[in-house]
């Protein structure tokens, strides 16, 4: 027996989808990092997670169908949105339905708006 961090892909005993997209900061791609989809809401599943290229694009396999908390882990953003969309932390939900791979775009800015206008004295 080995051990080590390599992922053993068994058979799925829930549904999943493959997820691509973009993040963006404004009009501006943001790359580097990782995404992660953590379920929520009662969705079945495991956290997924994938490495943001430079260009903006991820591309994840497996993603639990329902509802996923969408966080990012060492994004070259400010220090501040890197706060607000921690993995455990993030505002960030998509809903994913099973089929073609679903495809999503993130925008960091207009997420810290929708975030800053739901938190306690927000504007």
């Amino acid at each position: 027996m080995s051990a080590g961090c390599r992922e053993e892909l068994g058979p799925v005993q829930y549904r999943t989808t493959r997820v691509t997209g973009i993040v963006r900061a404004g009009s501006q791609p943001v790359g580097g990092g990782w995404v992660e989809f953590h379920p929520a809401e009662g969705t079945v599943g495991n956290l997924r997670s994938a490495p943001v290229a430079p260009d903006g694009t991820f591309a994840v396999d497996r993603v639990p169908v329902g509802v996923n908390q969408v966080g990012f882990q060492d994004l070259p953003v400010d220090p501040a949105l890197g706060r607000i969309f921690h993995p455990l932390s993030s505002p960030i939900r998509r809903t994913l339905i099973e089929g073609p791979p679903a495809r999503i775009e993130i925008d960091l800015l207009e997420e810290a708006i929708r975030f800053n206008k739901t938190r306690p004295g927000g504007a």
